[in-house]
């Protein structure tokens, strides 16, 4: 085989692996199939002192480009920074939805405990390589703004 032919083939034996690596969720640290996403939350120093013991941290999964509503979302009362999390499909708040493929990864430390959208006063985040696989684990999301 001589190398005008040789070099094309790896490059398409390259494309052909890291498409079924993204397939199968395997950037960003994870196997999709296992429908999880897990990490770790902290909140910037100079903010710090805005949180409060009554603030309730919710991690939020959603479509990128997709509607505001989550895909997947977890509640942690009384956090304490850093605050480790682990989103699963029992998490999934569409029902006949799973998590998989591409997602975007956002955190808000709630003042009034609240579900609904941001009010003034919270304090957001969201993991710097969004969007990211299913999969993905060692997420590390810094609370940086306040609404």
């Amino acid at each position: 085989m001589s190398k005008k032919t040789f070099v094309p083939l790896i490059f398409l034996g390259i494309l052909l692996v890291a498409g079924v690596a993204a397939w199968k969720g395997l950037l960003h640290g994870g196997a999709e199939s296992n429908g999880a996403i897990s990490g770790t939350v902290t909140i910037d120093p100079a903010l710090a002192s805005k949180a409060q013991p009554t603030d309730v941290l919710f991690v939020i999964v959603r479509r990128p480009g997709g509607a505001p509503r989550p895909l997947a979302a977890v509640r942690i009362e009384h956090p304490k920074f850093p605050v480790p999390f682990h989103i699963t499909n029992a998490d999934v708040m569409i029902p006949g939805s799973e998590l998989r493929g591409m997602v975007v990864v956002v955190a808000r430390l709630d003042k009034d405990g609240s579900a609904g959208p941001a009010q003034p006063g919270d304090i957001e985040g969201e993991f710097a390589k969004n969007p990211t696989m299913v999969g993905a684990k060692d997420i590390e999301i810094v609370l940086n703004k306040v609404k």
